[in-house]
């Protein structure tokens, strides 16, 4: 079934916290990061940790986009093991996070929980824990119904059964981000919001700059970390980065003197403790708009697994399939791009999902039986075609990277940007990065679903 609202896109607004940024454009820097979302503010930060020059730029605000409407759950359940090893750093890395930025990023845990009412969604887990055995970062473990309450009392005690991630967490999305880039800039980063890069420059094969909508910059490295905007800063330079985006909608409501400390999942979505006192509600529920993209790769897609424990429909906005259209095309350097255009991409928000999740949220929670909502808002996720992400040099251009199409961005962010950096200053990564490598959409590997 295709729906044809949920598909669009509105005028977008940051949620997240404003930051200060530098006025004045550097004429050279050893690296210039496209994107301040996790994984380009992580790596930022990690280089300028690591004494390299460093520009930012951000074609909005930092984390305006999927980064500051993000669920905020740093998790793994029923992930594929390869992409345990990146997990396992992002989560030690997130855990050290709140001392090395010197700020509050709302990072409630460790623990994160998931309820089940019944058997049949337990028995899954269980099943998918005896298959992690010996996996690294694997702690998560089933609990039985009266382990639950030991837990978080606030949980209520009307469950069959529930597994627990020990090592998982929650960040307020409104702050991670912003955090690390602040901290990026204290250490010497440059950080200009509201520039646009319109074109990435080359001179004989190899990076030479990047021309944005504030002048050039010159460079010999960048990385494209642009989140859904990433295959078309690609496109530019003749590379297939094949990405699909999600459509998702939000709920915040008001706080809760009562309310769960602990963050978790019940059949109705997720739900995840604010700063303030106030919950974030969301649901794997969405909608995966049609783009160009889906179509040149529709018989690949045709080809994942239909057992995905999401409800995620097509749907089709004219407006977003053009909008792909014309952002793949190329761009002169001296014209208003598309992303001065866009500066924010917000999803519609059509109330496709919202009510029902709220009302399970009372059902499943006593303490959310009287909850009050104040804030609706949408967020878009994005993924490589295969669900596995990028994180990698491009061997036929000298000096560019990509950390990319990672659908658990919030979670990875932390050790993408990480290995990123240990690529760039030519240092071992902690991780074995292969899996991730840009060339498996060129040279004819096996097209692979990763859950």
């Amino acid at each position: 079934m295709i729906k044809f609202k949920g598909g669009g896109i509105a005028p977008g607004v940051s949620r997240a916290v404003e930051i200060e940024t530098d006025n004045h454009l550097p004429d050279e820097v050893e690296v210039v990061v496209i994107g301040g979302g996790f994984i380009g503010c992580s790596t930022a930060l990690n280089l300028a940790e690591r004494g390299v020059s460093v520009a930012l730029c951000e074609k909005g605000a930092i984390a305006g986009e999927a980064s500051g409407r993000a669920a905020g759950l740093v998790e793994y359940e029923h992930l594929s093991p390869i992409k345990m090893e990146l997990i396992a750093r992002s989560m030690e890395l997130w855990r050290e996070m709140p001392e090395r930025v010197n700020a509050d990023i709302g990072y409630t845990g460790p623990g994160l929980v998931t309820l089940y009412k019944d058997e049949k969604p337990a028995l899954a887990a269980k099943q998918w824990i005896d298959s992690m055995q010996g996996i690294t970062a694997m702690q998560a473990r089933m609990l039985a119904a009266n382990e639950i309450n030991s837990i978080d009392p606030a949980l209520g005690s009307d469950w069959h059964s529930a597994l627990y991630q020990p090592n998982g967490a929650a960040i307020e999305p409104r702050l991670a981000a912003p955090a690390i880039a602040s901290r990026a800039q204290e250490k010497g980063a440059k950080l200009i919001q509201n520039c646009a890069v319109r074109t990435i420059e080359r001179q004989a094969g190899k990076i030479h700059s990047v021309i944005t909508e504030q002048g050039e910059i010159k460079t010999s490295n960048v990385v494209i970390a642009g989140g859904t905007w990433s295959s078309s800063l690609a496109a530019q330079l003749d590379l297939k980065l094949p990405q699909l985006m999600i459509f998702a909608e939000m709920i915040s409501v008001e706080p809760l003197s009562d309310g769960p400390a602990i963050a978790g999942m019940t059949p109705a979505g997720y739900f995840r403790p604010q700063t303030d006192g106030g919950y974030s509600f969301g649901t794997a529920a969405g909608v995966i708009p049609i783009t160009p993209s889906i179509l040149k790769n529709l018989r690949d897609l045709m080809s994942m697994p239909t057992d995905v424990d999401q409800e995620i429909l097509p749907a089709l906005s004219l407006s977003t399939f053009l909008r792909e259209m014309k952002a793949n095309r190329k761009q002169a350097a001296d014209s208003l791009s598309i992303y001065e255009q866009h500066r924010i991409l917000q999803p519609e928000f059509v109330g496709n999902t919202s009510s029902a999740m709220v009302e399970g949220m009372r059902e499943y929670i006593p303490a959310f039986a009287d909850v009050k909502i104040r804030e609706r808002y949408t967020g878009s996720l994005f993924a490589s075609m295969d669900n596995l992400g990028v994180i990698s040099s491009v061997k036929s251009i000298p000096g560019l990277y990509l950390g990319t199409g990672l659908l658990y961005g919030l979670t990875t962010g932390a050790a993408t940007g990480e290995a990123l950096a240990d690529m760039i200053t030519g240092k071992k990564t902690r991780i074995d990065v292969s899996p991730y490598r840009y060339e498996r959409f060129i040279d004819g590997s096996k097209f692979e679903f990763h859950p």
